[in-house]
């Protein structure tokens, strides 16, 4: 496979992010929630003698993924509707 496991699932997320933002945006605090099984497990093996296993890199990585779009084209979206109101107010 071209791609670990880990990559492969944030892909995997980007793509069911794109296909849901239409129907559900959840809140930032959620978004959060979401990623931080991937940046602790990647500490914890950093750290320690831990391996974690394919599925569960897989896992973390597709919630990664899935909160690091949605965050992104909120926030896109955010600078776009506020960027040109602003601009209009100068």
């Amino acid at each position: 496979m071209p791609l670990c496991a880990r990559c492969t699932g944030e892909l995997a997320g980007i793509i069911i992010a794109a296909v849901t933002y239409v129907i559900w945006r959840p809140h930032i605090a959620i978004l959060i929630f979401l990623m931080l099984p991937l940046i602790i497990d990647g500490f914890v093996q950093l750290k320690t003698n831990y391996e974690s296993n394919n599925i569960r890199r897989l896992w973390t990585g597709i919630l990664f993924g899935y909160a690091l779009c949605t965050i992104f084209v909120m926030s896109s979206a955010f600078a776009l509707r506020y960027g040109i109101k602003f601009g209009r107010g100068l």
